[in-house]
């Protein structure tokens, strides 16, 4: 009795995990079609469109693996019961369109990783160029800005307000003693300061260098942001390439792995070819 309860429970579990694998399956490879279709028949050949197809395809390629392992597993319950499995036409054999699916898988996963590393060197590379070229019309832009009587205007005008500024600082001892001693007060400041009450000139010349030296500033700052810029997608271009190229290529391993070595124990070494 406790023998045929075991026997009827195992069967119970063997088909659930059948069940359960070739959902899994059945639902991963229609979630990653759908996913990866593109708007047009055109985004094929669009960068963008492979590099995220690659991207969803990659994070979702574990599913069917796991469903591949439980339908297996549903069949080793089987035989390991006692249950026999009878010899049928291979094409009509579940385990062997699993196996084959699960090589089929592992092709494609081995074939994305060059193609998504060499997509995410193009993409950088017309990132880079990109970048290159707003920071060249960017220091265009500068470069007539400067020798415009606009800025010629506002450079005369930030000196005037300067220079009333620390004037008055000059005026009020207290206000001069705190600003001395602060130390939000740059030490360039601090020394024109202590200079101008010896020299009245010492803050004319601060300030005539403080103005040749704003054109210098903004073109440094336009090679600061250009420089964060370059960085931060270079970082994003690595990641991109070890996350899913690494993924890709574990997974092609898992896949090829599973599905060839199941065929050859089906006594199938050659597609078409079955052992008698």
């Amino acid at each position: 009795m406790k023998a045929t309860n075991s026997r009827q429970f195992s069967s119970v579990a063997a088909r659930t995990l059948k069940v359960v694998g070739i959902i899994l399956i059945l639902s991963a490879l229609l979630d990653c079609i759908v996913l990866s279709l593109p708007g047009e028949t055109s985004d094929i050949l669009n960068r963008g469109w492979q590099l995220a197809a690659a991207t969803q395809i990659v994070d979702r390629g574990i599913i069917p693996l796991m469903g591949i392992a439980l339908l297996m597993t549903g069949f080793w319950v089987d035989t390991s019961t006692g249950v026999s499995i009878e010899r049928q036409n291979i094409w009509l054999d579940l385990r062997f369109w699993a196996l084959l699916v699960s090589s089929f898988l592992g092709l494609i996963y081995l074939c994305l990783v060059p193609l998504h590393l060499n997509n995410t060197r193009l993409e950088l590379k017309e990132a880079l160029v990109q970048v290159d070229r707003e920071a060249g019309q960017a220091e265009g832009q500068l470069e007539a800005q400067i020798k415009s009587d606009q800025f010629k205007a506002q450079i005369e005008q930030l000196k005037s307000q300067r220079r009333s500024q620390i004037a008055a600082l000059l005026q009020d001892e207290g206000k001069m003693a705190q600003a001395l001693k602060s130390p939000e007060v740059p030490k360039e400041l601090k020394a024109v300061l202590q200079e101008s009450k010896n020299d009245p000139k010492a803050l004319d010349k601060f300030l005539e260098q403080q103005a040749q030296e704003l054109p210098n500033q903004a073109r440094k700052e336009i090679q600061t942001r250009k420089q964060q810029k370059e960085k931060e997608l270079r970082t994003r271009s690595r990641n991109s390439s070890l996350q899913t190229g690494i993924s890709s290529l574990l997974l092609a391993i898992g896949y090829i792995t599973v599905g060839w070595t199941g065929l050859r124990s089906m006594g199938i070494p050659r597609f078409g070819r079955h052992k008698s």
